[in-house]
């Protein structure tokens, strides 16, 4: 249970705080301007560093998750899409590589979802 809410407060914040970063995702700044989160405008040097930090905390949930699924797949994902964000924000500044490491992180959640039933429905087996 732990390791579900640790995830998903990674995942659902990053989401939520890259739609209030304009410069950073500007496509998704459209959505989030839509929803109110506009306001948030004048913090966005703190929503990234924020975006950057609930990154790391999905990554934590999902190392944590796969001592039940076992799936190495799902964890090679997550721990990629973090990678290419950090390589997005410091190696080569590219806001395509911020919007694929965030579309990385809500497959990643979405996968973790399936296999936490499948794990459920079935027993742990590796995969």
């Amino acid at each position: 249970m732990q390791t579900k809410i640790i995830e998903k407060v990674g995942s659902i914040g990053a989401i939520m705080g890259a739609l209030a970063c304009p410069i950073c995702f500007p496509k998704l700044a459209l959505v989030g301007l839509a929803v109110g989160l506009g306001v948030l405008a004048p913090y966005e040097g703190y929503m990234a560093k924020g975006v950057q930090v609930l990154f790391v905390v999905a990554l934590i949930g999902q190392i944590a998750a796969y001592r039940q699924h076992q799936n190495r797949w799902l964890l090679s994902l997550s721990a990629l899409v973090t990678v290419l964000l950090f390589s997005g924000y410091y190696i080569v500044p590219s806001s395509l590589l911020l919007q694929l490491s965030l579309l990385g992180l809500a497959i990643s959640s979405i996968w973790l979802v399936v296999e936490q039933r499948r794990c459920a429905k079935y027993g742990a087996q590796p995969t």
